[in-house]
Order: C-alpha cells, then sequence, then structure tokens
C-alpha cells in the first residue's frame, strides 16, 4: 500500500507542485489550502502518514494545527515549512511535537529525505507502540482475579502506580499467590513497558553467580570470564528488573544492591567505570521480612528503601468464592493449550474446590486443574477429577505427623530427592535457612534443586 503524504499550505501551487513531485515518488499525495479540512478528513478516518504543513496559515497556523493533532494523539510526523525569517518560531514548533522543518524555498531533495527519515522512524515507533498495546492488552489490570477487598486493592495500587513511574514496589505473600503476575503487570502498565521485563529468582542462585546476573562483569574478572557480560540491569536499562525472593541475598549482596539503589550507579564486577542506568526495581518475597530485620540477616535500610509501596496477595484460603472465578480463568487457558472444552465444574466439583486449604495457593490450583482436565472424560470437572493432597511428594513417601517415613527398597538418591522435598514444601523459611537445615551450604542447595528439578515440584507453604 502507498504511503499517505498531505500537503497543507494556502498557496495553491506549492501543494500542485509536491503533489506532482511525490505521486511521481510513488506517494499517495493529497494537497490542502485550508488546514481545517485537513482536520475534517482525518476525523474521517483518512489518516496521513507524514504532513507537511505550513507555518504561517489563515484560519489555523501551523503551531495551533500541531496542537490539534496532539489533542487527537495521532502518531504521525509533521514537517513545518517555514521562510528564513521564522525559523525561531519553526524550532518552537518542534518543541511541540514536529519532526523536523523545510525552509522556503523547499529544496526538493531535502524534502524527499526528510519525509523518507520520518516514515522510517514512525513506522518503528508505530511498530514500538503496537507491540506495547499488546502486552499491556495481555497483562490487563484486570487480570488479577477477585472480588474481595484485598484484591480491588492491588489493583487500585496497581492504577495508582502507573503515574508514579520509578517507584520501587515490594510485592509479598505466600509462594503461589501470583507475586510474579502483579510485577508484569505492574512493568506492562507503566512507562517502562517500552523497555524488557527481566525476572531472577534470588533464590535460585549462589552468590557469586547472583551478583555477576545482576550486575554482568568484565573480561577476567574471574577465571571463566572470557568476554564482557551486561549484566540484567544493563540489559533492562528503560525496563524492569523483577527481584523475588529479595531475603535470601547475602549481606554484601544487600548492600551493593542498596548502593546502586540510592545511586542508580553501579560497576561491573572488575570494571573500574559507573555505569548509570533507568532501571525499575520490583521486589518480592514470602518471607517476613519485618521479621528477618530483627533477625539481622536482613538490612533495615535496605528494607526501607525497597518497602516504599508494599502489594499483599492475600493467600487462595482467604478469598472465599473467587476460587471458583480464578479456576473458570486457568480453565479458559488450559483449553486453548490442551485443546478442550471443558465448560465449567460441577456443584460437587464446586464444593471440594472451596473446601480444600490451598498450600500451594495459585500454582497449586493449576497443577491440580491441569491434570483434571487431561483426565476428565465429559465437558464439566466433577469431584473425582480433582486430586487433592496435602503432601505432593512420592507416594510412597510421605511426611506423618510431622515425622519422615524412610521405606525400603529405595535408592540413596531417591531418598534424598524426597527427603529435601519434604522439607522445601513443610517449612517457610528461606532457601539459605533451609540449607542450614539440611546441613548443606546454599550453593549445594541450589544444585541439587536443579539436579532433582524439585523447583517444579516442590509447593511451599
Amino acid at each position: 500500500m502507498k504511503k499517505r503524504i498531505f500537503i497543507v499550505d494556502d498557496e495553491p501551487k506549492i501543494g500542485e507542485l509536491f503533489v506532482t513531485v511525490l505521486r511521481r515518488d510513488g506517494f499517495d499525495a493529497r494537497a490542502f489550502v485550508n488546514p481545517l479540512a485537513v482536520l475534517e478528513k482525518i476525523d474521517e478516518g483518512v489518516v496521513p502518514d507524514v504532513m507537511l504543513a505550513d507555518l504561517m496559515m489563515p484560519n489555523l497556523n501551523g503551531i495551533e494545527l500541531l496542537e490539534a493533532l496532539k489533542k487527537r494523539k495521532l502518531m504521525l510526523p509533521v514537517i513545518i515549512m517555514t521562510a528564513h525569517s521564522s525559523v525561531q518560531t519553526a524550532v518552537e514548533a518542534m518543541r511541540l511535537g514536529a519532526f523536523h522543518y523545510l525552509q522556503k524555498p523547499v529544496n526538493l531533495e531535502e524534502m524527499r529525505a526528510l519525509i523518507e527519515k520520518a516514515l522510517d522512524l514512525y513506522d518503528a515507533k508505530k511498530e514500538l507502540h503496537e507491540i506495547k498495546t499488546s502486552q499491556a492488552a495481555s497483562h490487563p489490570i484486570e487480570g488479577i482475579l477477585g472480588d474481595n477487598d484485598s484484591i480491588e486493592q492491588v489493583r487500585e495500587t496497581i492504577r495508582t502506580l502507573r503515574n508514579v513511574p520509578n517507584t520501587i514496589v515490594l510485592i509479598t505473600g505466600e509462594t503461589g499467590t501470583g507475586k510474579n503476575l502483579v510485577a508484569k503487570t505492574i512493568h506492562y502498565n507503566s512507562t517502562y513497558n517500552a523497555g524488557r521485563f527481566m525476572e531472577i529468582n534470588c533464590a535460585a542462585l549462589p552468590d557469586n553467580l547472583l551478583e555477576a546476573e545482576l550486575f554482568g562483569y568484565e573480561k577476567g574478572a574471574f577465571t571463566d570470564a572470557r568476554d564482557a557480560k551486561p549484566g540484567l540491569l544493563e540489559v533492562a536499562d528503560g525496563g524492569t528488573v523483577f527481584l523475588d525472593e529479595i531475603d535470601s541475598m547475602s549481606a554484601s549482596l544487600q548492600a551493593k544492591l542498596l548502593s546502586f539503589l540510592e545511586s542508580r550507579t553501579f560497576r561491573r564486577l572488575g570494571g573500574v567505570d559507573d555505569i548509570r542506568v533507568t532501571t525499575r526495581i520490583l521486589c518480592a518475597s514470602n518471607a517476613n521480612l519485618e521479621e528477618k530485620v530483627a533477625e539481622k540477616s536482613f538490612r533495615k535500610d535496605l528494607y526501607f528503601r525497597i518497602n516504599v509501596v508494599n502489594i499483599y496477595m492475600p493467600p487462595l484460603r482467604q478469598m472465599g468464592r473467587d476460587v471458583i472465578e480464578i479456576a473458570d480463568a486457568v480453565i479458559y487457558d488450559f483449553n486453548q493449550e490442551l485443546r478442550r472444552d471443558i465448560q465449567g465444574f460441577t456443584s460437587r466439583a464446586e464444593d471440594k474446590l472451596l473446601g480444600h486449604n490451598w498450600p500451594g495457593n495459585v500454582r497449586e490450583l493449576r497443577n491440580v486443574l491441569e491434570r483434571a482436565m487431561i483426565f476428565s472424560q465429559g465437558n464439566r470437572i466433577d469431584a473425582e477429577d480433582l486430586i487433592l493432597s496435602s503432601s505432593l511428594g512420592l507416594d510412597e513417601i510421605s511426611s506423618v505427623n510431622g515425622r519422615f517415613q524412610f521405606p525400603t527398597g529405595r535408592s540413596l538418591e531417591e531418598l534424598e530427592r524426597a527427603y529435601i522435598l519434604h522439607i522445601l514444601e513443610s517449612r517457610k523459611d528461606s532457601y539459605a535457612e533451609i540449607a542450614d537445615v539440611l546441613g548443606i551450604s546454599k550453593k549445594t542447595l541450589w544444585e541439587k534443586r536443579k539436579r532433582y528439578n524439585l523447583d517444579e515440584e516442590a509447593t511451599r507453604p
């Protein structure tokens, strides 16, 4: 499709000349002597890709035309044409949103070059705008489901944060309550959505790897650093970094993070240059950080710095019939993924969902419903399709009255895996504290979690 160009000039001969030249170049060019006629055409839905407008016109001058276009919220590059004596006014027009200006008499080659530049730049801007709109649509604030007051407060806080773009937010709540969803919703409904959303679980990496992931490193900073690598804070410049389970950070890394939050600058590992970024920080924890501060395992000054705005996600067991609303949304998602046409629940299934304690919250609910939808024979999920359990470990290796049962006939590796899984599911401690309970280092716990794929299976309280 040909690119559309409007020329607005009260001198008809100028408009006719430009139309002739631009049509010869393959554009759909139209000339207007009255700027009000241009606005009428735009209001009818005929919007150009580029507009050339004279600065001095009766009825509506170039500046007033820019303001009228701005009110219509159009992503439209406008090139102002002006006499030499009005160049300063043309520069002012650029401050108001004009793409550039051309000095009369207009050089046709310069005009062609400016039009091509405007088309290239605004095509990229339109594409970015469409991506941002699509991402925001995929993470609407209303997508945080629930009719209770706590969830409405969450949605209202996110709406408020749209106008306070750089505020640090601390998201708290039990594992599986949707803290990640809240973080993405904040990002994609803010001015930072043009940048990247980068997430890292602070408990999933040993301290040295976590530091390298966050801040990056220079070539030769350590043995395996064969090339320089930017960290997430740098990669997400203009976007958001989400620090999940921030309470798992070591004291030294907490200090480094605090320094970054205060100055918005950091150095890569092994580097000497300060790097400044505009990355937004969102944090989350399923621990009681005030208790961590009292125990001196979390810095008080960092806690105050990240707790500017606190969003609390309530557990599923406190949400009443909202469980059914959330379950319906999960079914809708899995219908697309699993190519099913499940229409909902029987009354007995609803009663079973409402009567369960949901220690794993929404994450557990999704797992239960995915299994039910895979094996369900009808188009409605019945109570027998819902396999609910307070323990999601191996069938033969379980916890009874708080004591771990060791069956015979299992390998040492199977027992180790099951025992670590049992501890992960039965305690609300941080990974660092669980490592202490197991008598191993945090790094060793991380390695075993990866080796046994425990993060996919564990439902932590």
